[in-house]
């Protein structure tokens, strides 16, 4: 296959990490990017001849643009932006505090689409590309204790969707990634049972193997997820019913 080269936001730790290496293995130029550049180099000596760390955070836009300019002067070209970057912040929204939730929001959200407008207009330009949003299914609907990472996720993957449809006359694809319970830095926090806990090594290859699909959204583990679908698709009235029936809220 012809050389790709891919962007990678989130590089440093978790399925961004574990990603890099497969998308690296199968012939992908990887640029990495991510706030914490010990993270990013250490993750490049998987192989320094194809793994291109950049510090960045993308919460910043001035950094952001500065480095999304960067990387289309070195490479010319981003075949595949893979948007991963995110703080996780679950909890209660009985007490909000508005500097976490900027803090937050400027990370998962506005970080997102201030990665977008220099590299999709290239893929516009071009007519061809690749986006892959990783969001998660806290966001599928209102949860307790999903907090404002789930708002955030809510709004990426209503992000997502909106691409998708309006950038497939550009020839771009777009994907949304939901996964379940990831053992990462973050998840490591949790002081759950997280149900079907699954390494980031095992959801990177599932993520890879779906690249070349045309499925719209890549979800698992499934046993999880199909059933938090459904409650997804129930009327508010069953839905608040069972959510307060059998979801214990957050202290």
């Amino acid at each position: 296959m012809n050389k790709k080269t891919v962007w990678l936001t989130g590089g440093g730790t978790g399925i961004g990490k574990d990603l890099t290496k497969l998308l690296c293995d199968n012939g992908f130029d990887v640029v990495i990017s991510g706030r914490r550049k010990d993270k990013l180099i250490e993750v490049a000596k998987y192989n320094k001849k194809k793994i291109f760390p950049y510090k960045l955070d993308v919460s910043n836009l001035k950094e952001t643009d500065i480095v999304a300019k960067k990387i289309i002067k070195k490479f010319k070209f981003i075949d595949l932006l893979v948007l991963n970057a995110a703080i996780y912040s679950p909890g209660s929204l009985k007490e909000i505090s508005p500097i976490n939730a900027k803090k937050v929001i400027d990370t998962n959200l506005t970080g997102i689409i201030n990665c977008l407008p220099i590299i999709v207009n290239t893929m516009k330009k071009k007519q061809k590309g690749h986006v892959i949003f990783v969001s998660s299914p806290a966001g599928y609907r209102g949860m307790p204790g999903a907090g404002l990472y789930g708002v955030t996720k809510s709004g990426l993957t209503f992000l997502a969707e909106t691409l998708k449809i309006e950038l497939e006359q550009f020839n771009i694809k777009v994907q949304v990634v939901h996964p379940g319970f990831i053992k990462t830095p973050m998840t490591d926090k949790n002081t759950f049972p997280m149900p079907f806990l699954m390494s980031s090594e095992k959801a990177a290859k599932i993520i890879f193997s779906k690249i070349n699909s045309n499925i719209f959204e890549i979800y698992f583990p499934k046993m999880l997820l199909i059933p938090m679908k459904i409650l997804s698709f129930l009327p508010y009235r069953i839905y608040f019913y069972l959510i307060k029936k059998f979801v214990k809220l957050p202290e």
